[in-house]
């Protein structure tokens, strides 16, 4: 069953699921979908695969030491509305860290931060 997490302000109740600020709930395939086309939620961990790779690389490769000390993804996720996140990634605040971001993030809003932050570096 996929996952879900909540990142709006205040309660949400839909199917039989209430939802606090920094809820991540598993819920059915349909709800999960519905959920997903509001700003206020993501999907998280869909494939544990991918969230395993993201962890097992950063502290092995001499790279990723600066990702793994001094800035935790999951914390940053779960202490910041996505709103915010979004805006810290277009103003740079976190740069050094955009791949840490973009593997862990689930906020599309925040998503589209990374891309266009990497774009502005780029170019």
């Amino acid at each position: 069953m996929p996952r879900v997490h909540y990142s709006g302000s205040g309660r949400y109740r839909t199917s039989g699921h209430q939802f606090e600020e920094g809820d991540i709930v598993e819920v059915d395939e349909d709800l999960a979908d519905y959920l997903c086309e509001m700003d206020a939620f993501g999907r998280v961990d869909e494939t544990r695969p991918d969230a395993e790779d993201d962890t097992e690389g950063a502290p092995e490769n001499d790279e990723g030491p600066t990702e793994s000390e001094g800035f935790d993804v999951d914390a940053w996720i779960d202490e910041h509305h996505y709103q915010e996140r979004a805006e810290q990634v277009r103003d740079g605040e976190h740069d050094e860290h955009l791949d840490a971001i973009a593997g862990a993030e689930s906020a599309t809003t925040v998503q589209d931060a990374v891309g266009e932050r990497r774009a502005e570096i780029a170019g």
